[in-house]
């Protein structure tokens, strides 16, 4: 068995940015957090389990305000929909602290920002001691009551899916309007660099959003965050890809997933939650990682990607081919997902 490429998001950073990145992001816990990057690295390659999950992947929120064009949400069903009971999601933290958990990211099938209490759950986790806290969000809700809040809370890292500029953005990211979400992008740089300088701000878009411009992309979004990256397109509305029968996946090394209503998953790429292990009412989260999540460890190492819908649907674990991305002087070395036909990408490039 062999492990595939896992790198999932690819930086339009220079080196040097990248770097001074590294050094905010580990800024005031540079040991822990190099552990945690050589553990994150470095143990899905040797096989070694680590105490407790490096990250947890948390939905606070199952619902989404909006229907992006690429979203899996327009083309499957994943049941029924909710937000996380808070005193649940105080027991979550509360064990994942004990643990010294480095990582708990807000994100998974839902729009974490549509959690009336997303302020008071990124405040409680920080006093816990949880290292790092993380929101992926398409940033259509955010305020500046709620962008002040999350600051003073000390949210150390915010993800704003943005896909591309103009007309193609509205394409993909629909309802919102491009000039409205690059004001809101405005709004959030100049309230964090105020109340939470230390906040890292990130933009993803999809490869194909910004295939015809990302010189133009790049231009328009360096003044505003400190990291800019794009995601190879994924397809959902036609399941196309190319499984990879000999792919072992790294994150059951990495990582676990706790929906809203408590459920385990293997990782958070299980958006129709085909094969749930169990619930967080019933069995702890270190139990789960110990036993059910090493269940799932061993029969990948048996093969059972073969056997896993969930897996088999994952574009993570089909195969891949390699791409050089020319931007400038820069070059970059990335890969995009096989389909078994050709796929031009999403919004605009549908047509």
């Amino acid at each position: 068995m062999k492990q595939s490429e896992t790198k999932v998001q690819f930086s339009l950073n220079t080196d040097e940015e990248e770097i001074l990145l590294e050094k905010k992001r580990a800024k005031g816990k540079e040991l822990s957090y190099s552990k945690f990057r050589y553990m994150w690295n470095e143990y899905p390659k040797i096989r070694k389990v680590p105490d407790f999950p490096l990250n947890v992947d948390i939905e606070v929120s199952s619902i989404c305000n909006l229907k992006c064009d690429h979203c899996f949400r327009q083309y499957m069903d994943i049941g029924k929909e909710g937000l996380m009971d808070f005193g649940m999601y105080q027991s979550i933290v509360d064990e994942c602290a004990k643990h010294e958990l480095f990582t708990l990211k807000f994100s998974m099938r839902g729009e974490p920002t549509l959690h009336p209490r997303i302020i008071e759950m990124v405040d409680y986790a920080h006093k816990e001691g949880i290292k790092e806290i993380w929101i992926n969000t398409h940033g259509g809700n955010l305020t500046e009551d709620m962008v002040i809040g999350l600051c003073q809370a000390k949210l150390n890292w915010l993800t704003i899916s943005f896909d591309g500029l103009g007309e193609m953005y509205e394409s993909i990211r629909k309802p919102l309007k491009y000039k409205e979400s690059l004001n809101k992008l405005k709004m959030l740089h100049s309230l964090r660099d105020k109340y939470n300088p230390d906040m890292i701000l990130n933009v993803q878009t999809l490869w194909s959003a910004i295939k015809e411009n990302p010189q133009e992309y790049i231009d328009t979004m360096k003044p505003l965050v400190d990291r800019i990256a794009y995601n190879s397109d994924m397809n959902f509305k036609e399941i196309i890809l190319v499984p990879d029968e000999d792919f072992i996946c790294p994150r059951l090394w990495q990582r676990i997933a706790i929906c809203s209503n408590g459920d385990y998953l293997k990782c958070p790429s299980d958006f129709k939650k085909l094969e749930v292990l169990g619930n967080f009412r019933d069995i702890t989260i270190k139990d789960a990682w110990d036993i059910l999540q090493e269940q799932q460890r061993q029969l990948h190492l048996k093969g059972y990607i073969k056997l896993s819908q969930a897996c088999r649907e994952c574009h993570h674990g089909c195969k891949k081919i390699k791409r050089t991305v020319n931007i400038g002087s820069q070059k970059i070395e990335s890969y995009n997902y096989k389909f078994k036909q050709t796929f031009k990408g999403v919004g605009l490039n549908r047509k």
